[in-house]
């Protein structure tokens, strides 16, 4: 699929939009010059402003266009490392390889797996610091409805504990700390306190996102090459929706963040309000 390709330029972490050329379309698993209206396939670009895939975090959906044609993105997942794979299907015209098009990201989507995903770093250290240092990220799905986080941890987390690690998050939240993203040298990262994942592949140069501040230092610092929010307010509110164990030594915990916690609020008033009726 991707030989005698050059990798993608991901422009994600600055643009939303971009102008980008046609370097390959697989259809039903093969290479073709062309695609038309209703025809399902895979086009891979010179450069995309989609996020792939990776780190718990979900491709991006939207749209490419031009004068001829428009195809809807519905995932993009990367191969090989670098090679931004954007599935999805022509609503309308045709295209060819060679073709420049507008890619443009859904914004309000991406938006919220910023929410979430920044939410989950705040999560982690918040975790740390009510249950202790053995806590660590064991996994996590961060998409624009809500966020999911396994983590290192024995038993059943007690309410008050689960309500005091929200009230540090919502807490750094309204402090509105700035986010801070720098590559550096992968060594020098984790000399200087950043956590990285067991089990994940860093190349040299990393990706140090470090977010809020505490008593002169900061409160959280992770290598990540996903996408966050500029400043913590943005997330405006953070909450626990749920607590599981999903195997042996690991929990899960289920949040929301910013207008997902009033949705969530009210569906349980909602329902409250259906079973007080039914028992009348």
């Amino acid at each position: 699929i991707t030989s005698n390709l050059e990798p993608t330029e991901f422009l994600g972490y600055k643009d939303n939009v971009a102008e980008c050329k046609i370097l390959s379309i697989i259809l039903k698993g093969n290479k073709t010059n062309k695609i038309e209206k209703d025809q399902e396939a895979i086009i891979i670009l010179n450069q995309t402003p989609f996020y792939g895939e990776s780190g718990g975090q979900v491709g991006d959906q939207g749209f490419f266009e031009n004068d001829n044609f428009k195809f809807e993105v519905v995932n993009t997942t990367k191969i090989f490392g670098n090679y931004f794979l954007h599935k999805g299907k022509v609503i309308t015209g045709n295209c060819e390889i060679k073709d420049t098009i507008k890619a443009s990201v859904n914004s309000e989507n991406r938006n919220f797996i910023k929410y979430n995903h920044s939410s989950t770093h705040l999560l982690h250290a918040a975790l740390r610091k009510i249950l202790g240092r053995h806590v660590t990220q064991k996994g996590s799905l961060v998409n624009f409805e809500k966020l999911r986080f396994d983590f290192s941890h024995n038993n059943p987390i007690e309410k008050d504990q689960l309500l005091n690690v929200e009230e540090i998050v919502n807490d750094q939240i309204q402090k509105d700390g700035i986010v801070e993203i720098k590559v550096v040298d992968q060594k020098k990262a984790i000399e200087e306190g950043a956590m990285a994942l067991f089990g994940e592949k860093y190349s040299d140069e990393v990706r140090v996102v470090t977010m809020g501040h505490e008593n002169e230092s900061f409160f959280s610092k992770e290598l990540c090459g996903g996408t966050h929010v500029t400043k913590l307010g943005e997330i405006n509110k953070f909450k626990i929706i749920s607590q599981t164990s999903v195997a042996s030594g690991v929990r899960r915990i289920e949040a929301v963040s910013n207008i997902s916690v009033d949705k969530y609020i009210k569906e349980i008033e909602n329902d409250l309000l259906e079973k007080n009726k039914n028992q009348d």
